[in-house]
């Protein structure tokens, strides 16, 4: 397997060997999560809720696409990566950003896919069958690694692809603070949802000045310097994997706060496998489509929970 490393833009970046890269410790990265932190009384019993299943850098545009024949938007505002891949024109190129696929509980850099997370790669994959080469740019974590390789598999492709590693994608983009530290200042701040309900308040509300970047200019810095920057090295079609704590925000973004990721409201986060279609037509003109590799793009943390603890609405 071949790694081609591409140079961040950001210009405090540290060696590859330093954790500090990745937000702090070995024992996590972005950060994530294995479960969400939910408590009886924080519980709203009373929801009902469904079981979660060129060197040339011009300006980008912000818009979500309207549902049509081609594309249809979920009711949580996601279209599938198939139908956004089979409606792109021939002078489009679309970077399908995606969350890697399910991984096992453990959060280092080698952690691994779970086979129901390979079976989830290599089923997208399928859908997007074609003569078609792909580019594949990852985290350089093993499950990005990981869920990039089975995409392609599913896709079948005879030899595994050459991943590109880009350490602008790791998870630290709309940080300020160390992915580590997010977690503590969301406790200090008194939120019971940790991180991810404070990434949730920030990305849709605004705010946290101290923990995180405004998101519009940063995410349309994101769109400048790393994928209008690269795009002319890229085919027209790139599968970028990287993590939640990146993609979340870009999603939101992207579908100028359309879409259902409100965990500080109804506990709805970011899927596997789901992200963001970033589409540009021939002058670099882009638009943005939220997308979802798998039958979801959320996943509902509430209605887990209540499926775990025998809790049932009428």
């Amino acid at each position: 397997m071949e790694y081609v490393i591409i140079e961040s833009c950001s210009s405090d970046l540290k060696s590859p060997d330093s954790w500090d890269m990745f937000g702090g410790s070995s024992g996590q990265d972005s950060p994530e999560w294995s479960s969400a932190t939910l408590s009886s009384e924080a519980v709203p019993v009373s929801s009902s809720s469904e079981a979660a299943s060129s060197s040339a850098e011009p300006a980008s545009s912000s818009t979500i696409v309207e549902a049509s024949p081609e594309i249809v938007l979920d009711k949580d505002g996601f279209a599938t990566v198939a139908d956004v891949y089979r409606s792109l024109a021939p002078d489009e190129k679309a970077v399908f950003i995606i969350r890697h696929s399910e991984r096992e509980d453990d959060v280092a850099l080698e952690t691994e896919l779970t086979a129901n997370g390979i079976q989830m790669a290599q089923d997208l994959g399928a859908t997007l069958r074609s003569d078609e080469e792909f580019t594949y740019v990852t985290s350089g974590f093993v499950r990005t690694n990981e869920t990039a390789n089975h995409i392609s598999k599913g896709r079948g492709e005879a030899t595994l692809p050459k991943l590109i590693t880009n350490y602008d994608i790791t998870g630290n983009w709309f940080l300020k603070i160390s992915a580590d530290s997010l977690a503590k200042h969301a406790t200090a701040l008194g939120l019971k949802g940790s991180s991810i309900e404070l990434m949730a308040h920030w990305a849709y509300e605004g705010g946290y000045p101290e923990a995180f970047y405004e998101l519009e200019p940063r995410a349309q810095e994101f769109m400048q310097t790393v994928i209008l920057k690269n795009l002319p090295k890229w085919k027209r079609v790139t599968i970028m994997v990287s993590h939640d704590i990146f993609v979340m925000p870009l999603a939101v973004f992207g579908s100028q706060k359309k879409v259902a990721l409100k965990y500080h409201e109804d506990y709805h986060w970011i899927n596997y496998i789901a992200g963001l279609a970033v589409i540009a037509d021939a002058q670099n003109n882009l638009r943005y489509i939220p997308v979802k590799g798998a039958e979801s793009g959320v996943i509902d943390y509430l209605a887990i929970y209540m499926a775990e603890h025998k809790i049932y609405t009428k």
